[in-house]
């Protein structure tokens, strides 16, 4: 930029005068510049404001730039004989300027009018995109009408003008969201009795705006029972009562044929409208097909009947065995890959890997759970060369006593004789961070002593040996010269065994779930191997790949053979021939409804659809809170992140809900929000009462627990009601013939929790809600293949399984009860229970009925809890992950509460018992009152005729009346736990 000098200050004035901090002034093309040497200050012309004055001084003057955000800059210095000249070719220069840039911005803003002109008349809603552009193309206008007096310096009009568009530069997207704002109320006034008509009910408040907010993506978040499809009917009637699309314009799209039916018959008696386009994604893709095929395509009917695709595995599966490569490759499977391997040593904690044992339902081939997979391997490899054995068998003697149980070696071979011990040891002798490590080398040593005392014969496995891959040949030498006979089972009467024992069936139902989500994930072989050669257990992912491969393109020359498709067909072609421009959408507004359960590849349709139509509308309801299907391809993601995958987005939540009351509503409300990726927000309920609405009933038995909650129903209804009995799995499903005959006033039904997703009833009843695999919450882990073609999943502990949960809680209105047994109680009974949920604990007690959730963590492997159990020998706690940990603890023989020790004795934590007992000092065992030929003594309870290992520990007097009042008055006070 060109700059000109206009005045330099004298020597003399830069050393006295006042406010000499710049020593030379200049014009710039676009203000002046003030400078002290290298040094400048530039000061714009826009910013100049009241002017420049002259300030007169004794021997110098002063010039003075007024600005506009009422600052002041000084040069001081000015010679009199030129201050006022220089002060007029200021402000002569100052005043040109303005005039000249004022004169440049008339068309732009006349132009910038035309275009935000309409968005006054307030008979359009302003969306972000033509917000963005407009600021984008007129930003230059910012900075030129901050002034206060541009009035001066433009025509009438044009000042007119501007005072329209001011806000809107000023403030942005505030000013439009006010300008949406004043546009929302008056539509909704409008069109006030259309929305009271509608449907059945009148559309609520955030109905109608959810129906009149244009913004180009919209998801309304709609709660359960809030009314999304009859937001979706009243969205779509909108749109064409307001002229802002015609019918053949608006795509409605649902998951389910039934749903889609729903919303057409819906929209046909309610709108009378028969030319608007409803559809499942999969009529959609058909019709895509078909428009660009020219002849519409057949569907397999493997497509729609799961049992047939499953059969159809199996078939091919047995086709394959005739096949040597492939037998040899589903043999090693089962017998090595059937699980996943984790090293004991990767867990810091028992409980850790008894979780991972669990989840994993790591099982021999004959159905023993096993207590690692190591032992696995070596029951497999037994069970494959025919040596019959027993797991855990007891040793031959007797060896109970403190610090040992009875002794179970890992494996018997009973027709050897021979016992086989596996070592959780490496090389180093180290053991799992988990376990201690003295005490574990200790009892390997007690382990040998003992074999060597009694003459029988020990062989030794090492954690180490998985390690270095020589497990299974290490022990087979070692059998061999044991004497032991190997008559290894052929492949295929051990195939027929598996046949036997359904690990087949389970496998092909495997292999049949990954055929729809391979396709859907647009993968071929080549790709899904290499994806697996980054797991960790890409073992075990390459030998179910290669099991697939050829069921895959068996799969796929049969659909080519019988000239069909699949749905997932429909999909991906109908994408491919959307975004390659062979199908032209004629919709420019697309609603879908139950949008959480969306996944990836549909999302990917309707994005190549709304790519056709620059002005298009897609308008989505649902409820993330509800995303239930990941294991068929849904992705929650799409829905909590939808502005990152669609664009500007307008969000709205529907938050009244006509099903469940407050109660219901407070509890579900609360569990699902501990996830905090979940959308927060608020479901007001329509029904509000006082009382708790959940219950929950601790009972070992299925049956006793449903006649209670059907009782208390049955008593509580003087009319006909309904009852949704739900599990997480279809095995618990009760007999619902006898229970109709014995409560002919309910009308009850049974479904799994997935298939209630949209049902409701008066009353609903949960079973299963134990700790397991087969629990709720699920603990069965998916398969890594399974798992690498499905949406990544979400790291917060159980996330779906929570929201499957606030599903079935949400399917009542009245009330809900949760049956499950309290001694293995799920991690969902207990965050209610500990958390304190406003729920019903104690409604159901007696016969039958178990008194509280089990709350003693076991201290062994600190995951488990301690229950009351009862043997031979009296009652004692074990926890309830038996038998992957065998830790116990004494009861109380009174009362069958905890004990806990004080001193030398043992004291009942009941403050209503006064149990107390002594401790031997020798053991720890329980000293008992005795009869001897000598009159009366205290034994230990540890004392054994006949065994590996006896305590004779006696005292003749122990007075245990100062131990009971000390605990008498512990318990007073507080003290115990």
């Amino acid at each position: 930029m060109k700059t000109s000098f206009l005045y330099r200050i004298s020597r003399l004035a830069a050393l006295f005068a006042s406010h000499a901090n710049h020593d030379q002034l200049s014009l710039a093309e676009d203000g002046i510049i003030l400078h002290k040497g290298e040094t400048q200050l530039r000061i714009a012309h826009l910013a100049i404001g009241s002017g420049i004055v002259l300030e007169p001084g004794y021997f110098w003057d002063v010039l003075a730039f007024h600005q506009e955000n009422s600052e002041t800059v000084r040069m001081g210095g000015i010679a009199k004989k030129r201050s006022k000249r220089l002060q007029t070719v200021l402000q002569q220069t100052n005043r040109q300027y303005l005039h000249d840039f004022y004169q440049r911005l008339v068309p732009e803003i006349e132009s910038a009018y035309q275009q935000a002109r309409p968005w006054f008349s307030g008979d359009r809603y302003i969306r972000r995109i033509a917000v963005r552009q407009w600021l984008k193309t007129h930003r230059d206008l910012v900075k030129g009408i901050q002034r206060k007096n541009i009035q001066r310096f433009l025509p009438t009009d044009t000042a007119q003008a501007l005072q329209f568009i001011r806000p809107l530069l000023n403030h942005g997207y505030d000013a439009v969201e006010r300008l949406n704002e004043t546009y929302i109320e008056r539509q909704i006034e409008a069109f006030k009795s259309f929305f009271d008509d509608v449907e059945s009910n009148p559309l609520t408040t955030h109905q109608r705006r959810a129906c009149v907010i244009d913004e180009q993506h919209n998801l309304v978040l709609a709660g359960a029972g809030t009314g999304k499809t009859s937001t979706m009917i009243g969205r779509a009637g909108y749109l064409i009562n307001a002229g802002l699309a015609k019918p053949e314009q608006i795509l409605m799209l649902a998951f389910a044929r039934k749903a889609a039916e729903e919303m057409e018959q819906r929209i046909q008696a309610k709108l009378r409208i028969d030319t608007l386009t409803v559809k499942t994604f999969h009529s959609l893709g058909k019709h895509i097909i078909s428009q660009v095929e020219g002849v519409a395509p057949t569907i397999d009917k493997m497509a729609e009947d799961e049992h047939l695709r499953t059969r159809f595995v199996d078939e091919q599966i047995q086709r394959l065995l005739q096949d040597d490569q492939y037998k040899s490759r589903l043999v090693t499977y089962f017998l090595h890959f059937s699980h996943p391997y984790r090293s004991a040593f990767k867990f810091k904690s028992l409980g850790e890997y008894n979780r991972y044992i669990l989840e994993n339902d790591i099982r021999t081939l004959q159905g023993e759970l096993v207590k690692s997979y190591e032992e696995c391997e070596i029951a497999n490899f037994l069970y494959r060369q025919r040596i019959a054995y027993r797991y855990e068998a007891n040793y031959q003697i007797n060896t109970s006593g403190p610090d040992y149980r009875v002794y179970q070696p890992d494996f018997y071979l009973p027709d050897y004789g021979i016992y086989i011990e596996h070592f959780a040891v490496d090389e180093h002798q180290q053991t799992p961070p988990f376990i201690d490590r003295q005490s574990y080398l200790e009892a390997m040593a007690w382990k040998r002593a003992l074999h060597r005392k009694h003459r029988t014969t020990l062989i030794e496995t090492y954690s180490y040996q998985k390690q270095q891959g020589v497990l299974t040949q290490s022990l087979e030498q070692q059998l061999k010269q044991a004497g032991v006979v190997f008559d290894p089972l052929p492949n295929n009467e051990l195939l027929q065994q598996l046949r036997q024992f359904g690990h087949i069936s389970q496998l092909g139902q495997l292999l049949a779930q990954m055929l729809a989500l391979f396709k859907a994930a647009y993968l071929n072989i080549k790709s899904l191997v290499a994806l697996t050669q980054q797991h960790e257990d890409h073992e075990r992912m390459h030998a179910a790949a290669f099991l697939f491969e050829p069921i895959y393109e068996a799969y796929q020359q049969c659909l080519l053979d019988t000239d069909t498709i699949d749905f997932e067909d429909m999909i991906g072609r109908a994408i491919d021939y959307v975004e390659a421009g062979r199908f032209r959408s004629p919709y420019t507004h697309i609603l879908v409804d139950e949008f959480q359960d969306i996944s990836a590849s549909r999302a990917r349709l309707i994005k190549a659809l709304l790519t056709h139509n620059p002005n298009h509308s897609l308008f989505c309801v649902g409820d993330d809170w509800q995303s239930i299907y990941r294991f068929t391809g849904s992705d929650v993601t799409i829905t909590q992140e939808f502005e990152e995958h669609f664009g500007d987005t307008a969000l709205s939540i529907l938050n009244q809900t006509f099903r469940f009351n407050n109660q219901i509503g407070a509890v579900a409300s609360r569990f699902v929000m501990q996830n905090p990726t979940q959308i927060a927000k608020r479901i007001e309920s329509h029904t509000v009462i006082a009382q708790a609405a959940v219950s929950l009933i601790r009972t070992r038995l299925d049956p006793v627990g449903l006649n209670a909650a059907l009782s208390a129903i049955n008593a509580k209804t003087a009319v006909q009601a309904s009852v949704l009995i739900l599990a997480r799995f279809n095995f618990r499903k009760p007999d619902l013939s006898s229970l109709k005959r014995q409560y002919p006033k309910l009308a009850i039904q049974f479904m799994t929790v997935h298939a209630s997703k949209g049902k409701e009833a008066d009353y609903v009843i949960v079973l299963g809600l134990e700790k397991g695999k087969n629990g709720f919450p699920s603990e069965k882990k998916t398969h890594p293949l399974v798992e690498l073609l499905l949406p990544k999943a979400e790291a917060f502990d159980h996330a779906e399984e929570r929201r499957l949960f606030y599903v079935a809680m949400t399917r009542a209105r009245h009330h809900v009860y949760l049956i499950g047994d309290a001694d293995k109680a799920s991690d969902f009974i207990r965050e209610l229970v500990d958390q304190r949920y406003e729920i019903r604990i104690d409604e159901f007690t007696g016969e039958g009925f178990q008194e509280k959730v089990a709350d003693i963590s076991c201290r062994e492997c600190e995951t488990g809890y301690l229950v009351p159990k009862d043997s031979r020998h009296g009652s004692f706690f074990g926890c309830n992950q038996y038998p992957l940990c065998t830790h116990t603890e004494p009861a109380c023989p009174e009362c069958g509460g905890g004990l806990r020790q004080e001193g030398r004795f043992r004291i009942c934590e009941n403050r209503r018992c006064d149990h107390v007992e002594p401790v031997c000092p020798e053991c720890g065992g329980k000293l008992s009152l005795r009869k001897g030929p000598y009159g009366q003594f205290w034994g230990c309870s540890h004392f054994r005729k006949n065994s590996e290992f006896s305590c004779n520990h006696t005292e003749q007097f122990i007075d245990l009346k100062d131990a009971k009042l000390l605990a008498s008055e512990e318990k007073r006070v507080g003290t115990p736990a």
